[in-house]
């Protein structure tokens, strides 16, 4: 008979250890899990922050090409104005160089005519010629020259700079179809990265679906294997009716969860997170016994509390740990500092309450 119970007593020993050994490589395989899962939540905000960025300067660029185009309608309708402009001034300029040749042949004939009465005078005293009414027309036709000429002056300088504002509007209107082409180019790729960034992030939310859910099997599992390995009978119950705040301060983020409206996505919270200055005390919510105490991935400098009634309390991020694993604490104990260790940005402490492993709402226990 003593022989058969020291059996049953081996075999049941051996169970628990095994028991143990199972439901410790389960949390470690849900912690990677949910390091797995953090990775991908960051992958998802990073793709969509790239995409925000992508679309403002996809809508930029968009607004930009629009303008250039109308430019280059502009520029085209300008263009052709300064084209007839600049034919219409040609034009005037070969009709006056025209008109001025002839009144050079005229004046230099009236000259001839000049020339030849003087010497038919010479040869002929008794005639009579009109040789003032000549010199007269030369006079006149001199001063219309010089009129002819400055007007040829004038419409050569106009035509100089018709033809100059004529080839600025065309090199304006060819870079500025360059610009549209580069825009539209730009625009092209940025499209192209866009739908790139899209599918990453659907890829990476797909994952992070599937992780979450084989988390939410591996959880429901370690569950299950502490309500075996745990024997003992607990009250769930607290000295008082609520539990004291760890930390003064302001909660940023609170339990279950949080959707960002910036990133598109949403992310469980397992606590709160209260935002504190950096080394503000941290204390026990409730006397107990430190389960653990040190560096825990993500969490950084971590302080679990066993308040022996199937309840657990997690303080993350601490800059300073002052309890060690074993040690026994009280109710408003300075436990830790803090900090903003681990994966966090800012100083503050995320505090979790359990019940038998599993995360509760702690604004339900806190006063």
């Amino acid at each position: 008979m003593i022989r058969k119970n020291l059996i049953i007593i081996i075999i049941v020993s051996l169970f628990s250890v095994l028991l143990a050994q199972n439901l410790s490589e389960k949390k470690k395989q849900l912690e990677e899990l949910n390091q797995q899962i953090s990775k991908e939540e960051k992958l998802i905000q990073q793709k969509e922050a790239q995409k925000v960025k992508k679309e403002e300067v996809l809508q930029t660029t968009k607004y930009r090409k629009r303008q250039a185009d109308k430019e280059v309608k502009k520029l085209q309708k300008s263009e052709k104005n300064a084209k007839q402009n600049l034919d219409t001034t040609i034009f005037e300029l070969n009709e006056t160089k025209s008109y001025l040749e002839n009144l050079v042949a005229l004046c230099e004939h009236e000259s001839n005519k000049l020339v030849l009465a003087h010497i038919r005078s010479q040869m002929y005293p008794n005639e009579q010629l009109d040789s003032r009414f000549i010199a007269s027309i030369i006079r006149k036709t001199g001063d219309h020259i010089k009129e002819t000429e400055g007007k040829k002056c004038n419409l050569e300088q106009d035509k100089i700079n018709k033809n100059r504002q004529y080839e600025n509007l065309i090199w304006t209107r060819i870079n500025t179809k360059k610009k549209v082409s580069q825009y539209s180019s730009q625009i092209n790729n940025l499209q192209t990265n866009i739908a790139q960034i899209e599918r990453e992030k659907a890829k990476a939310q797909n994952r992070k679906k599937q992780l979450e859910k084989e988390a939410a099997q591996l959880d429901e599992l370690i569950t299950r294997l502490q309500s075996d390995f745990l024997t003992e009978d607990y009250s769930y119950k607290f000295p008082t009716e609520k539990l004291i705040w760890p930390v003064k301060g302001e909660i940023i983020r609170g339990y279950g969860e949080q959707k960002s409206d910036e990133y598109k996505v949403t992310i469980m919270n397992n606590g709160i997170d209260i935002k504190v200055d950096e080394g503000t005390k941290v204390v026990a919510v409730e006397g107990g016994v430190v389960a653990f105490s040190e560096w825990y991935n993500g969490a950084g400098k971590l302080v679990i509390i066993d308040h022996r009634n199937g309840y657990y309390s997690l303080y993350s991020h601490n800059s300073t740990l002052l309890v060690s694993k074993g040690d026994e604490v009280e109710k408003s104990q300075q436990i830790s500092l803090t900090g903003k260790t681990g994966s966090v940005e800012i100083p503050s402490l995320h505090f979790e309450l359990r019940r038998r492993g599993t995360p509760v709402n702690p604004m339900d226990y806190l006063e």
